[in-house]
């Protein structure tokens, strides 16, 4: 899977970029529902990434928000927030080596195991954009 780096220039967010973090359409909807200003591009509103990072926040401090939403909602924010997935191996330092690379392999298979969700919401989401399209 590719990068997801927030880019330096990247200012504004449409509709499509929000679902492409598999976030429903009533949870895009209401990320969006109270921002006062959004500009538009062709025929996409294109949201502030500042406002989104709010509403976002307001979401994740929201206790009834589900576990699944959570997690969803907490990657997009890290993304938006120009974090990195990277591990950090300072806490493994005091670990034998055979300890270490069963702690890191355990993390691989986990992080495969989220590309390939990611990788299926990411096309099913591709197909109901080409769908659509080809319905206008």
């Amino acid at each position: 899977m590719e990068d997801r780096e927030v880019s330096s220039e990247l200012k504004y967010l449409t509709q499509i970029h929000l679902k492409s973090f598999g976030l429903s359409d009533y949870l895009v909807r209401q990320i969006v529902k109270d921002f006062k200003s959004s500009q538009t591009t062709g025929r996409f509103k294109e949201y502030a990434i500042s406002d989104v990072k709010v509403s976002v926040t307001a979401k994740l401090s929201n206790p009834k928000t589900k576990p699944e939403t959570r997690k969803k909602l907490q990657r997009l924010l890290t993304w938006l927030n120009g974090e990195s997935n990277v591990i950090a191996v300072d806490f493994l330092k005091h670990l034998a080596p055979e300890k270490r690379i069963e702690v890191l392999m355990g993390r691989i298979e986990e992080l495969e195991v989220e590309e390939r969700q990611l990788t299926q919401e990411t096309n099913e989401l591709l197909s109901k954009a080409e769908r659509m399209i080809r319905k206008k």
